[in-house]
């Protein structure tokens, strides 16, 4: 089981996420993941601004030599594919091929998560199958940018190596299309259907095929904890611990 660390980065400031990089590579946390958002979904909460996700990788590259690093997940409604793909693969280059590719497919317009949407006045792909097939071409245009095919008279950035790829998901259906397509699946670890969707993981894609992300609490750093055994009877092989306060940053 590998446990990696997901960091909502508008609850800290820049200098406690990077020392938290530092600290989360020295303890042994196998990858670190921000978020994808134009704001501050916790305005109360928050201790700073809701840094750009490829930015602040960077940063965390610098400081870091072993850690994985990855946005979850970078918002296909929100970012061009071929953005994603030169910056993922400048994250690539400047980590020294530690860059993983996480995509969603956006948040439905009856949720939390389309505030920023309303703010910016940005409208969301509906109904829900046309977010999922934004998804599928965004994840094909990518991979059509890293293989070279639209180098027509320039030269785009390229992975150092091939870079895993893991969907943000919430439902058997977007699992069954992610596998299908070589893609990791991600969802969250108190799913009602968390053992049906972990079983569409396609396995063959090892350590990335199925991942789970919770609330991260102090006790979870003993990687002994009862609920790690829980997930891996799923089959799943990863747990990413998700920051949801300032404080948490303090015991890390």
């Amino acid at each position: 089981m590998r446990v990696d660390l997901l960091v909502d980065q508008s609850l800290a400031s820049l200098s406690e996420l990077l020392d938290c990089a530092v600290r989360a590579e020295a303890s042994g946390f196998d990858s670190i993941f921000v978020f994808d958002h134009l704001a501050t979904m916790q305005p109360k909460a928050s201790s700073g601004d809701m840094l750009d996700p490829h930015v602040l990788l960077g940063a965390m590259a610098v400081r870091t030599s072993r850690l994985k690093l990855g946005v979850l997940v970078n918002n296909v409604s929100l970012r061009r594919p071929e953005v994603i793909a030169g910056a993922t693969a400048s994250l690539d280059i400047v980590s020294n091929g530690r860059a993983v590719l996480g995509l969603g497919a956006g948040a439905a317009p009856s949720t939390y998560f389309a505030a920023e949407f309303d703010a910016l006045e940005i409208p969301i792909p509906t109904p829900m199958s046309h977010r999922h097939d934004l998804l599928l071409q965004s994840l094909e245009k990518i991979r059509g940018v890293w293989r070279g095919d639209h180098d027509r008279g320039v030269r785009l950035p390229k992975p150092l190596s091939p870079i895993p790829v893991i969907v943000g998901l919430n439902s058997l259906e977007l699992a069954t299309k992610a596998a299908a397509h070589g893609c990791g699946i991600n969802v969250r670890g108190s799913h009602p259907d968390l053992a049906t969707i972990a079983a569409a993981a396609d396995p063959s894609l090892g350590e990335w095929a199925s991942s789970v992300w919770i609330h991260y609490e102090p006790e979870l750093a003993d990687r002994s904890h009862p609920r790690f055994d829980e997930f891996a009877e799923l089959g799943i092989s990863r747990v990413m611990l998700m920051t949801t306060d300032n404080t948490d940053f303090l015991t890390i």
